[in-house]
C-alpha cells in the first residue's frame, strides 16, 4: 500500500512537471576528482604541448617536488614573468549550468602578472555565447578573482559594458602567500538567457572573498563542459592538487561545507 502511494506521488510530480513546463530537478554530482599521482592522459589533452602528447605534460607537469597528499601534484614552473612560460590542458565535464571547483594550491617565490593576468583554470562554455570564466590574479594582484568573457559584450561590474568583465574580491581579503596550501573553491550558476540571474563565488580555506550575484554572464543557453588548466604568465613555482568539478559543493575536506561570511561587510 505504501510503495503503491509513493509510485503514485512520483507519477503526479512527473506530470505536473509535464503539463506545467516546470525544470525537471537534476542530482548534484561531483563528476571527477584528480590527485595528480598518475599521469594526465588520457584524462587530460596534452596536445598542445606537441605531437605526440606528452603522458605527464610539458608545462605544467606530474611533480613529486611537493604535494598535498600523496606523493605527486601538477608543478607549472615560470622562469621570467615576461615570457609566456607554458601551455594549457582540457579535461572535459558533464555539461552544466553550475559548476562547482575544488582544488589545493601552492606557491613558491612567485610573482603574478602585473600587466594582465595569472590565469590558473577556465571552465569552457560549448559555445560562444555562454561565459568563458577564468580564475586569475589580476595586474599583479595576489587575491584572486574572476574574468568573465562572452560575445556579445555584456554589463561589467564597473558600470561599462564588455565582451571580457572583471570581478574583483569583494567581500574578504585573503592575498595568496608563498609556502602555504590553500583550498580554493570556486562557484558559478550561468544566468539564464535574457535575465540578469547569475552567480559568482569564490571561497578560500572555507571563506568567502568573492560574491556577484544577479549578473549576466552568458548571452545564450552554452553550458560549461571543460576545464582547462593554464601555465602562461607569472614567475615561481605553482602547485595544484586534488582538483575536483561538480555541480554541488565538494568541500575542503571531501564533504560540502557551509560558506563563511565575515562579518561587518556588505555584499556588492
Amino acid at each position: 500500500m505504501y510503495r503503491a502511494a509513493f509510485a503514485f506521488g512520483q507519477v503526479t510530480a512527473l506530470l505536473t512537471v509535464l503539463l506545467f513546463g516546470l525544470p525537471m530537478p537534476s542530482e548534484a554530482e561531483v563528476f571527477w576528482t584528480d590527485d595528480f599521482e598518475n599521469l594526465l592522459t588520457p584524462n587530460w589533452d596534452t596536445s598542445a604541448c606537441g605531437v605526440p602528447a606528452p603522458p605527464a605534460g610539458c608545462n605544467g607537469f606530474i611533480s613529486t617536488d611537493i604535494a598535498r597528499s600523496g606523493t605527486r601534484s601538477l608543478q607549472s614552473h615560470y622562469p621570467d614573468i615576461n615570457v609566456q612560460a607554458g601551455t594549457f590542458y582540457d579535461r572535459r565535464h558533464t555539461a552544466t549550468d553550475q559548476i562547482w571547483v575544488r582544488f589545493y594550491y601552492f606557491t613558491q617565490n612567485f610573482l603574478f602578472y602585473p600587466l594582465a593576468a595569472t590565469k590558473h583554470l577556465i571552465s569552457v562554455p560549448t559555445g560562444p555565447g555562454g561565459s568563458q570564466l577564468y580564475l586569475e590574479n589580476l595586474f599583479g594582484s595576489r587575491e584572486i578573482a574572476f574574468n568573465a568573457t562572452t560575445h556579445p559584450a555584456i554589463p561589467c561590474p564597473n558600470g561599462t559594458s564588455d565582451e571580457s568583465c572583471n570581478y574583483y574580491p569583494n567581500i574578504a581579503s585573503v592575498p595568496l602567500a608563498d609556502n602555504k596550501w590553500y583550498c580554493i573553491e570556486y562557484h558559478a550558476i550561468a544566468n539564464t538567457p535574457g535575465q540578469a540571474n547569475a552567480t559568482l563565488e569564490i571561497f578560500i580555506d572555507g571563506v568567502q572573498t568573492l560574491g556577484y550575484y544577479n549578473r549576466v554572464i552568458r548571452q545564450t543557453s552554452d553550458s560549461w563542459f571543460i576545464l582547462r588548466h593554464y601555465t602562461q604568465y607569472g614567475q615561481g613555482n605553482r602547485y595544484i592538487d586534488d582538483l575536483a568539478v561538480g555541480n554541488t559543493r565538494i568541500g575542503c575536506s571531501g564533504s560540502p561545507t557551509p560558506p563563511t561570511v565575515p562579518t561587518g561587510v556588505t555584499l556588492r
